[in-house]
């Protein structure tokens, strides 16, 4: 048998066996994976959600809708020492925001009034952010004040309920009660106040 006609007759072998083979392979690509059965989840068992971090960052910047300090536990629970680093770091990081904002607002005034002093901008509106970098800067001033007041105190160890005598105790925590009432009722007041001016 010539060499030609040798390969013609490996060529047809080899495509009987393509085409024997053929069926197979669809059958095996087509064929489905198995897939391993979920393990049912008990009804009384809630389902487990991935965190919405979009709705959580939404609400800790909502006042109304992050949970209040509890006065009453932290005043139980926290040594006297403690509280005061807890006011003075709050106090410090809300006069920071203050001092950052008005020193933004003085930088705007002057940028602003050269503007007013080319035709490019009103009186008005001068008048307008002047009043608004005061109301930031009195309120700066107030925190910082309140800040070296804090900073100034002297507190003892210990809680505020180991200051006091034994037979005094119940009236402070009726005191204390009360005092967590007024704070929670301001707060209530102040987010109603709020949302009246922005409605």
């Amino acid at each position: 048998m010539s060499r030609r006609g040798w390969r013609s007759r490996l060529a047809e072998v080899l495509i009987r066996w393509g085409s024997a083979l053929q069926p197979t392979r669809s059958l095996l690509s087509a064929a489905p994976m198995p897939v391993e059965a979920a393990e049912p989840v008990p009804p009384d068992q809630p389902v487990e959600r991935p965190p919405d971090h979009r709705r959580q960052a939404a609400a800790a910047k909502l006042p109304g809708v992050r949970a209040p300090l509890s006065i009453e536990r932290a005043v139980r629970s926290r040594d006297l020492t403690v509280l005061k680093r807890e006011a003075c770091d709050a106090l410090a990081a809300l006069g920071a925001a203050h001092a950052v904002v008005t020193s933004a607002r003085l930088a705007q005034i002057q940028s602003l009034r050269s503007e007013v002093d080319r035709g490019e901008a009103s009186e008005d509106d001068l008048v307008e952010l002047a009043g608004d970098y005061q109301a930031w800067q009195n309120d700066q001033v107030r925190l910082f004040d309140a800040l070296a007041l804090v900073l100034g105190m002297g507190v003892p160890d210990g809680r505020a309920f180991d200051q006091i005598d034994t037979g005094m105790k119940q009236a402070a925590q009726a005191h204390l009660a009360a005092l967590a009432a007024e704070y929670q009722r301001r707060l209530l007041s102040e987010q109603f106040e709020a949302g009246e001016k922005e409605g």
